[in-house]
C-alpha cells in the first residue's frame, strides 16, 4: 500500500515542519549518545525504538556483505509506503522508486564519508507524486571501527502533480 496519497500536503507550501527536523535530530543525537568516544556505535548499543517516533521511519541496512545489502529492519510507515512484507529483504529487492529505495540506496554514501550523513532531496514516483524528502543515515559498527550497519531515518511530504491512469 503505497501511503504517499495519505500524505498529502497543501500544493505550493515548501515549509517543513519542526517534527522532520526533530526526528533527525533526535536520532543525531542518539547516535553521538551512544557513541562513548568511539569512531561508530556499537551496533549492539543501538535501540532504535529510543527514538522519538519509535523507529517507525527508520530503517537498518546490513552493509555487511557489500555486494548484496540487507534491510533488517524497516519501520511499520516505511514498509507500508515500500510494500516491504517482512525482513530481511535485499535492499536490490525493494521498489527504487518508493522513499525507501530512494533513501536507502544511499548507503554507499556513509561508507565513503565514514560519517553521518543527512541528505533533503525530490523524486517524482509513478504514481504521479513529488516527493520532498529529509533523511539521515547513521553507521553503526560491530566491530567498533568498521562500518557493518547504517541505520536511517526518512521524513517527506509529497503533491500530487497528473493523474495516475
Amino acid at each position: 500500500m503505497n501511503l504517499l496519497p495519505k500524505i498529502m500536503w497543501k500544493k505550493g507550501s515548501r515549509r517543513t515542519g519542526g517534527l522532520e527536523r526533530r526526528l533527525h535530530r533526535r536520532a543525531l543525537l542518539y547516535w553521538h549518545s551512544i557513541g562513548r568516544g568511539r569512531d561508530f556505535p556499537s551496533v549492539a548499543d543501538f535501540d532504535p525504538l529510543a527514538l522519538e517516533d519509535r523507529s517507525a521511519h527508520g530503517f537498518m541496512v546490513d552493509v555487511t556483505n557489500s555486494a548484496r545489502p540487507m534491510l533488517t529492519h524497516v519501520g511499520l510507515v516505511l514498509r507500508d509506503e515500500a510494500s516491504v512484507k517482512s525482513v530481511p529483504i535485499a535492499l536490490a529487492d525493494v521498489a527504487p522508486d518508493t522513499l525507501l529505495g530512494q533513501f536507502a540506496g544511499r548507503w554507499n554514501e556513509v561508507l565513503d564519508s565514514r560519517k553521518p550523513v543527512e541528505a533533503e532531496y525530490v523524486f517524482v514516483t509513478e504514481a504521479g507524486y513529488r516527493v520532498f524528502c529529509r533523511g539521515v543515515l547513521l553507521p553503526l559498527s560491530s566491530s567498533v571501527s568498521e562500518i557493518d550497519h547504517i541505520y536511517g531515518v526518512i521524513s517527506w511530504k509529497s503533491e500530487k502533480l497528473f493523474a495516475n491512469d
